[in-house]
């Protein structure tokens, strides 16, 4: 009956994402500087938000952990899709998924009247965002603002969970991105010549990974 019952989660988790994806699609053909067909296709947001959503449901469960989660991801997808084409991040997608994933676990501390996962959750927040800050000042503009404000969502989600999420994440982020490096569509060339790839996606399947393996 329980493996029944998660079954059950998490196929109703990947049909809201189904939902949700296509709905969010439109965020990605609108934030998008250039029309392109495949990149704001809803069904390619609809697949990829399923597939994020039931893997959490899957692994976290029934827990209010899920729905901070799953906003997150909502948005993490067009992110993603807009960082890979065009190299950057809307604020206006990167704020709001920062600060609905603060007020989800703001609540969840107070109605659990359990306040370290919260500070925790905080204290990587800062200190995810204070080397991101070191990183954009030492690379010269090789880090931008929309890396800093995702590293942040990136440190508040995994620091939920507990700092070797936290690192974890970003080591796996920072091995794709040297990845990438060798993917001709996915890199370019800065004003200085220097190559440069899609950090926002890196750092989404990062805290994915770790979320996922974590449970």
């Amino acid at each position: 009956m329980q493996v029944t019952a998660s079954g059950a989660w998490t196929v109703g988790a990947a049909s809201a994402g189904l939902v949700l994806g296509t709905v969010a699609s439109g965020l990605t053909r609108r934030f998008l500087r250039r029309d392109r067909v495949l990149a704001g296709s809803w069904w390619l947001g609809a697949a990829l938000t399923a597939a994020v959503l039931g893997l959490l449901a899957w692994r976290v469960g029934a827990r209010g952990e899920l729905v901070v989660y799953g906003f997150v991801a909502v948005l993490a997808v067009p992110l993603a899709v807009i960082d890979w084409c065009e190299h950057r991040l809307p604020r206006a997608l990167v704020y709001p998924q920062l600060a609905g994933a603060c007020v989800g676990f703001t609540v969840l501390s107070i109605v659990r009247s359990e306040a370290a996962p919260g500070v925790r959750a905080l204290g990587a927040l800062v200190a995810v965002g204070a080397l991101f800050l070191v990183l954009a000042v030492v690379s010269d503009g090789g880090v931008g603002a929309g890396d800093l404000s995702v590293a942040a969502v990136i440190g508040v989600v995994t620091g939920w969970s507990g700092w070797p999420e936290v690192a974890g994440a970003l080591l796996v982020a920072s091995v794709l991105a040297l990845i990438l490096l060798a993917v001709p569509s996915a890199r370019r060339r800065d004003e200085r010549g220097g190559l440069v790839v899609p950090f926002g996606p890196c750092l989404f399947v990062g805290a994915f990974i770790m979320l996922t393996l974590g449970g």
